[in-house]
């Protein structure tokens, strides 16, 4: 009976070594969290800040040089907006505030536009973003915008980790009578199979945590994986270290 007992508390031992070694991990994930955020706003805001200052101090500066300068606030605005939008919006999603509008929609025609904006964006990354997407068109009932946002997340992340000149990015999609599946390859660095498990969950960023390169909050995955939750589906990776990565993700058709 002692033996037992010693056994048991023995277990419930090493099972609490365990739960406090799993909250003081989240607790250094969180603490690199705030730290990459705030870097992260702080960068923008900084160059925002730096090229209004010289275009208010230097009035007379050729027009040249002052249309780069307010294209550069412009682009650092934009990325600003996104990366406050990324942190509300996956607070939203968690507390389940958010709201769906579902409807029927042309999965195609919301792809491309997914893809225009992300060419847009990142236009001097120079990576070839081919999309490649059945003749046909596919017609299914979700949220047209969040199924964007999911798609820009997941080709943004493809450019980004795509080596400028050489990289591809190929955005594909099949269809069938239980669903939709999309697709976005890119020929990157790939992901090492143990950090394929933890990429979907947050702080996390490109296999790695917020400390590295590419810069980022480390949500994108994790906003889009709870899109895609929402929406009845599932979204999954496959890589091969060296050969790049491919990011799926799968919605059911509603009946």
């Amino acid at each position: 009976e002692m033996e037992k007992k010693s056994k048991e508390l023995q277990d419930a031992t090493d099972e609490l070594k365990k739960t406090n070694e799993k909250l003081q991990e989240l607790n250094y994930l969180k603490d690199e969290f705030i730290a990459t955020v705030t870097h992260e706003l702080r960068t923008p805001l900084t160059s925002i800040r730096s090229f209004s200052e010289i275009l208010l101090d230097n009035p007379e500066i050729d027009s040249g040089r002052r249309d780069d300068f307010l294209a550069i606030i412009v682009k650092e605005s934009e990325r600003l907006s996104r990366l406050i939008n990324q942190v509300l919006d996956l607070a939203k999603l968690e507390d389940g505030t958010v709201s769906w509008d579902i409807h029927d929609i042309d999965l195609g025609a919301a792809l491309d536009h997914a893809a225009a904006s992300v060419r847009q964006v990142y236009l001097d990354r120079k990576v070839d973003l081919v999309v490649d997407l059945p003749p046909r068109e596919v017609r299914q009932a979700t949220d047209r915008d969040r199924l964007v946002q999911v798609v820009i997340n997941l080709l943004s992340n493809a450019v980004k980790f795509s080596a400028p000149e050489t990289g591809v990015v190929r955005l594909t999609m099949s269809a069938d009578e239980w669903g939709a599946t999309v697709s976005v390859a890119d020929n990157g660095p790939g992901i090492p199979a143990a950090e394929q498990e933890r990429i979907f969950e947050k702080f996390q960023q490109g296999g790695d945590t917020l400390t590295s390169k590419p810069a980022g909050t480390g949500l994108g995955l994790a906003i889009s994986r709870t899109i895609v939750n929402g929406l009845g589906g599932w979204i999954w990776v496959d890589s091969t270290p060296g050969e790049g990565a491919t990011f799926s993700f799968f919605l059911p058709m509603r009946q």
